[in-house]
């Protein structure tokens, strides 16, 4: 069997002929078509289901020690135990070839971390919509026995609503509570394989008796982030842990003064360093988040950044707004070029040569979002690689930065196609027609 396909494959090769699991492009029954994301020790691949043509996400680990074989088998009995809004759908787990699979419920749409990255903080309705939609999720998990232990922006997706918008992704290093001491103890050093600024004081310190006030505690930290563009306490893990013990972090209303004074106590009381001041229940955050709601039904645009208090360096030209003749108020606009949320991994190469490695997360037939592992500078060319979302093929195309951003490591930049085919421009231009009908 081969290994998974790389970001080098993906920048170079079309999909499902790129080199994958096996040499058909396939596992099991499921035909790859792109790598859609890679995590700490597992890929995801956009696929199709080999008989129904259904469209799904697969996941499966970069190796097959006993250690990640025991998280990819806890992530299974987690999902398989939750069910319901707001939690990613797993629709088939099994074992071709000795390495192991999760097929989930295909999504559309985009990461928290990708859309913070893109707007700096959002706005306080988005917040409440985000908060209230995982705090009810989590509910759902804390009852069914399972502490996630992961919640953090890049774990949650948003997707173009209306209706069920914010999903949790990720439950690879989740807790079960009736699990034997001893499986417990086979994955124990998990806990520490999170992201130690989302991850509550007990996590850091690798305590046994970690229990719900944990994603209390990493949901605060995505709620402060959502409003402040900050973390409480940013770090490595000595790093954060000494601060929890020496410094308590700036209160949301310092740093963003029109967040209402009842979500500010909120987000604060999450945050507590000892377990017994937080939330004693994911349910008593639910309800306290969902009484600072004042306008019910609120739906996130995805693509908007009014209310946030952020603007871009500039805008992509591709995408600038252009006032509706027609309309009666003169500030409301159209987009030059719809666009549509679409993640894929992508590799740019600029025009000195360096190479960056991320991900795109928005399209249209101007331009494209792309998030990595730094920011373009404005006005700088590049080519782009990365796979088109209709049929997988691999196209480049040459862009120039527009705008960039820069939250917490996450670096967002806007670009404007300046070459591209016809053919790949069609088919984007057809993508975000069907995912954004009328623009």
């Amino acid at each position: 069997m081969q290994s998974p396909i790389s970001i080098e494959s993906v920048a170079v090769e079309p999909a499902p002929s790129a080199r994958s699991l096996d040499a058909s492009g396939r596992v099991d029954r499921y035909l790859l078509q792109r790598l859609l994301a890679r995590g700490g020790g597992a890929d995801v691949y956009v696929a199709t289901h080999a008989y129904t043509g259904m469209q799904v996400a697969l996941k499966v680990p970069r190796e097959g020690s006993p250690v990640i074989r025991a998280r990819f088998e806890r992530e299974i009995q987690a999902l398989a135990r939750v069910h319901g809004p707001g939690v990613v759908e797993m629709l088939d787990a099994g074992e071709a070839d000795g390495r192991q699979f999760i097929v989930f419920r295909a999504l559309e749409g985009r990461t928290l971390s990708g859309l913070l990255a893109a707007r700096g903080q959002l706005s306080v309705a988005d917040t409440l919509e985000v908060g209230v939609a995982l705090a009810q999720a989590l509910r759902r998990c804390h009852d069914a026995g399972v502490i996630h232990r992961d919640v953090k922006p890049s774990n949650v997706f948003v997707g173009p609503g209306p209706g069920e918008q914010v999903t949790l992704l990720d439950f690879g290093i989740a807790k079960l509570g009736d699990l034997p001491k001893s499986a417990e103890k086979l994955t124990r050093e998990h806990t520490l394989l999170g992201t130690p600024e989302y991850m509550a004081p007990e996590c850091l310190l690798s305590s046994p008796e970690v229990d719900e006030r944990a994603d209390v505690y990493g949901l605060g930290v995505t709620l402060y982030e959502c409003l402040t563009g900050k973390v409480p306490h940013e770090g490595g893990y000595a790093d954060v842990l000494l601060k929890h013990s020496t410094s308590a972090p700036a209160p949301v209303e310092a740093v963003r003064p029109d967040v209402p004074p009842a979500l500010a106590a909120v987000v604060a009381r999450c945050l507590e360093r000892v377990p017994e001041d937080r939330f004693q229940s994911m349910g008593e955050l639910a309800d306290a988040l969902a009484a600072c709601v004042s306008a019910p039904g609120h739906t996130i645009d995805l693509f908007g950044r009014e209310g946030t208090g952020v603007d871009h360096v500039a805008q992509t030209l591709a995408d600038s707004p252009i006032a509706k003749t027609s309309d009666p108020e003169p500030r409301q606009f159209r987009r030059k070029h719809p666009r549509a949320p679409y993640i894929t991994l992508a590799r740019i190469t600029t025009s000195s040569g360096e190479r960056v490695d991320g991900r795109i997360e928005e399209v249209s037939e101007g331009g494209l979002q792309f998030v990595g592992d730094r920011g373009i500078a404005v006005g700088q060319l590049a080519k782009i690689r990365f796979s088109l979302p209709a049929t997988g093929l691999v196209c480049e195309v040459s862009a120039i930065a527009r705008w960039n951003r820069t939250v917490r490591g996450n670096n967002a930049t806007g670009f404007e196609f300046m070459e591209i085919t016809d053919a790949a421009r069609s088919e984007i231009r057809q993508y975000v027609s069907i995912m954004c009908p009328g623009g």
